[in-house]
Protein backbone atom coordinates (compact mmCIF):
# COMPACT_ATOMS: atom_id res chain seq x y z
CA UNK A 1 0.00 0.00 0.00
CA UNK A 2 1.18 3.64 -1.19
CA UNK A 3 0.33 6.33 0.76
CA UNK A 4 0.78 9.72 -0.90
CA UNK A 5 -0.03 12.10 1.56
CA UNK A 6 1.43 15.44 2.38
CA UNK A 7 0.70 16.33 6.17
CA UNK A 8 3.28 14.19 8.45
CA UNK A 9 0.74 13.61 10.67
CA UNK A 10 -2.34 12.72 8.57
CA UNK A 11 0.22 10.61 7.12
CA UNK A 12 1.47 8.59 9.22
CA UNK A 13 -2.21 8.36 11.13
CA UNK A 14 -3.49 6.50 7.83
CA UNK A 15 -0.08 4.64 7.95
CA UNK A 16 -0.85 3.17 11.79
CA UNK A 17 -4.62 1.99 10.83
CA UNK A 18 -3.13 0.31 7.73
CA UNK A 19 -0.69 -1.45 9.83
CA UNK A 20 -3.19 -2.23 12.89
CA UNK A 21 -4.87 -4.95 10.43
CA UNK A 22 -1.12 -6.30 9.54
CA UNK A 23 -2.30 -7.18 5.98
CA UNK A 24 -0.31 -4.38 3.79
CA UNK A 25 3.07 -3.68 3.64
CA UNK A 26 2.61 0.31 3.50
CA UNK A 27 5.24 2.90 2.36
CA UNK A 28 4.76 6.65 2.64
CA UNK A 29 5.66 9.43 -0.35
CA UNK A 30 4.65 13.05 0.38
CA UNK A 31 4.15 14.05 -2.61
CA UNK A 32 3.47 12.26 -6.31
CA UNK A 33 6.65 12.80 -7.72
CA UNK A 34 8.42 11.25 -4.95
CA UNK A 35 6.27 8.45 -5.13
CA UNK A 36 6.53 7.66 -9.00
CA UNK A 37 10.84 8.25 -8.35
CA UNK A 38 10.37 5.67 -5.52
CA UNK A 39 8.65 2.57 -7.33
CA UNK A 40 10.73 1.24 -9.34
CA UNK A 41 12.07 -0.82 -6.24
CA UNK A 42 8.98 -1.48 -5.29
CA UNK A 43 5.55 -2.21 -6.47
CA UNK A 44 2.46 -1.55 -4.61
CA UNK A 45 -0.78 -2.89 -4.98
CA UNK A 46 -2.79 0.17 -4.24
CA UNK A 47 -2.28 3.75 -3.94
CA UNK A 48 -4.07 6.26 -1.43
CA UNK A 49 -3.82 9.73 -3.20
CA UNK A 50 -4.19 12.60 -1.14
CA UNK A 51 -6.33 14.86 -3.68
CA UNK A 52 -4.64 18.03 -2.46
CA UNK A 53 -1.75 16.62 -3.94
CA UNK A 54 -3.07 16.08 -8.03
CA UNK A 55 -1.64 18.97 -9.64
CA UNK A 56 -4.31 20.73 -11.64
CA UNK A 57 -5.03 19.81 -15.44
CA UNK A 58 -2.20 16.73 -16.08
CA UNK A 59 -3.09 13.05 -15.46
CA UNK A 60 -0.73 11.11 -13.04
CA UNK A 61 0.88 7.96 -14.14
CA UNK A 62 0.85 5.54 -11.45
CA UNK A 63 1.66 1.59 -12.04
CA UNK A 64 -0.81 0.82 -9.99
CA UNK A 65 -4.83 1.62 -8.85
CA UNK A 66 -5.53 4.74 -6.67
CA UNK A 67 -8.03 5.92 -4.60
CA UNK A 68 -8.09 9.68 -4.06
CA UNK A 69 -8.66 11.07 -0.84
CA UNK A 70 -10.63 14.26 -0.97
CA UNK A 71 -13.41 16.46 0.90
CA UNK A 72 -16.75 16.29 -1.30
CA UNK A 73 -17.73 13.79 -4.03
CA UNK A 74 -17.55 16.32 -6.79
CA UNK A 75 -13.92 17.05 -5.90
CA UNK A 76 -13.07 13.23 -5.56
CA UNK A 77 -14.46 11.56 -9.09
CA UNK A 78 -13.29 14.60 -10.68
CA UNK A 79 -9.47 13.65 -9.36
CA UNK A 80 -9.78 9.82 -9.55
CA UNK A 81 -10.89 10.24 -13.08
CA UNK A 82 -7.17 11.85 -13.80
CA UNK A 83 -5.65 8.39 -13.00
CA UNK A 84 -4.70 5.81 -15.48
CA UNK A 85 -6.30 3.49 -13.13
CA UNK A 86 -8.35 5.41 -10.54
CA UNK A 87 -10.56 3.55 -8.23
CA UNK A 88 -12.81 5.79 -7.15
CA UNK A 89 -11.84 8.53 -4.06
CA UNK A 90 -12.91 8.48 -0.19
CA UNK A 91 -13.26 11.19 2.16
CA UNK A 92 -10.58 12.11 4.19
CA UNK A 93 -12.02 11.73 7.03
CA UNK A 94 -13.53 8.27 6.41
CA UNK A 95 -13.57 5.76 9.20
CA UNK A 96 -11.57 2.70 9.34
CA UNK A 97 -14.56 0.41 8.43
CA UNK A 98 -14.78 2.44 5.22
CA UNK A 99 -10.96 3.03 4.39
CA UNK A 100 -11.23 -0.65 4.94
CA UNK A 101 -13.93 -1.37 2.43
CA UNK A 102 -12.78 0.81 -0.08
CA UNK A 103 -9.33 -0.91 -0.18
CA UNK A 104 -10.89 -4.13 -0.44
CA UNK A 105 -13.17 -2.85 -3.54
CA UNK A 106 -10.21 -1.51 -5.35
CA UNK A 107 -7.64 -4.99 -4.52
CA UNK A 108 -10.81 -6.79 -5.53
CA UNK A 109 -10.39 -5.56 -9.36
CA UNK A 110 -7.27 -6.64 -9.73
CA UNK A 111 -7.48 -10.27 -10.35
CA UNK A 112 -6.68 -12.33 -13.24
CA UNK A 113 -9.99 -11.33 -15.25
CA UNK A 114 -9.90 -7.62 -14.39
CA UNK A 115 -10.17 -5.25 -17.36
CA UNK A 116 -6.47 -5.01 -17.73
CA UNK A 117 -3.24 -5.94 -20.04
CA UNK A 118 -2.64 -9.01 -17.85
CA UNK A 119 -6.22 -10.01 -17.75
CA UNK A 120 -6.47 -9.30 -21.63
CA UNK A 121 -3.14 -11.31 -22.75
CA UNK A 122 -4.30 -14.13 -20.39
CA UNK A 123 -7.62 -14.45 -22.16
CA UNK A 124 -5.78 -14.21 -25.06
CA UNK A 125 -3.60 -16.45 -24.17
CA UNK A 126 -6.49 -19.26 -23.63
CA UNK A 127 -7.68 -18.80 -26.75
CA UNK A 128 -5.25 -18.95 -28.48
CA UNK A 129 -3.73 -22.54 -26.86
CA UNK A 130 -7.49 -24.04 -27.33
CA UNK A 131 -8.09 -23.10 -31.53
CA UNK A 132 -4.21 -24.35 -32.12
CA UNK A 133 -5.41 -27.77 -29.96
CA UNK A 134 -8.41 -27.97 -31.54
CA UNK A 135 -6.67 -27.32 -35.15
CA UNK A 136 -4.27 -30.43 -34.63
CA UNK A 137 -7.02 -32.57 -33.09
CA UNK A 138 -8.68 -32.20 -36.47
CA UNK A 139 -5.19 -32.30 -38.53
CA UNK A 140 -4.31 -35.71 -36.44
CA UNK A 141 -7.90 -37.29 -37.36
CA UNK A 142 -7.55 -36.51 -41.19
CA UNK A 143 -4.01 -38.03 -41.29
CA UNK A 144 -5.34 -40.99 -39.68
CA UNK A 145 -7.99 -41.66 -41.88
CA UNK A 146 -5.63 -41.16 -44.70
CA UNK A 147 -4.07 -44.25 -43.81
Amino acid sequence: MLLVVGHPSIGAALETLLRIEDRFEVRRAQSIEQAVAGLDSWPADLALVDGVLVPTGRTEELAMPAIVLSGNPADGKRLASRFAEGRGWLRKDATAEELRAAIDRALRRRGPWAPSDRGRRLVLVAVTVAVLSILLAIAWYALRLRG
